[in-house]
């Protein structure tokens, strides 16, 4: 086991329905043995803000649950296959610690839902994909 490695995060995907109503869907997708980091009090000591908190997420590329699809061909895929795959996209989708796969939520706005309820929840702002040692390096905040 890597210490290092040890969390577990879960990945949400968010679509939109062309149907009439226009629903929002957001698919679920577990990562376990990733690098988690909080920077909470690093953040507030040099910004002066108490909700200056950001993550960075490592995920190895080995040993992914579901193929990584890029964002926009992620889009143009049916709802099955989009819920056979997973994206990172940048100011849509979002990641919380922990396994909240099960969460079942109807409201409107389900990330501020769940950043409500469950700690360490944020919005992904960037995505960097490694070869040379393969990972993703996902910022949120």
């Amino acid at each position: 086991m890597d210490v290092f490695y040890n969390k577990t995060v879960t990945v949400y995907n968010k679509y939109t329905e062309d149907d009439v109503m226009g629903g929002e869907t957001w698919l679920p997708t577990v990562f376990t043995d990733v690098r988690f980091q909080v920077t909470k009090g690093a953040n507030v000591a040099t910004s002066g803000l108490s909700d200056a908190d950001s993550a960075t997420l490592h995920i190895k590329r080995l040993n992914l649950p579901k193929p990584y699809i890029q964002p926009l061909a992620w889009q143009a895929l049916s709802s099955l296959d989009k819920a056979n795959n997973f994206t990172l996209t940048g100011g849509t989708d979002f990641f919380v610690e922990g396994d909240t796969s099960a969460v079942t939520v109807t409201e409107d706005d389900f990330f501020s839902y769940m950043k409500a309820h469950y700690d360490n929840c944020y919005k992904i702002t960037n995505v960097d994909i490694y070869d040379l040692i393969p990972h993703f390096e996902i910022g949120g905040n």
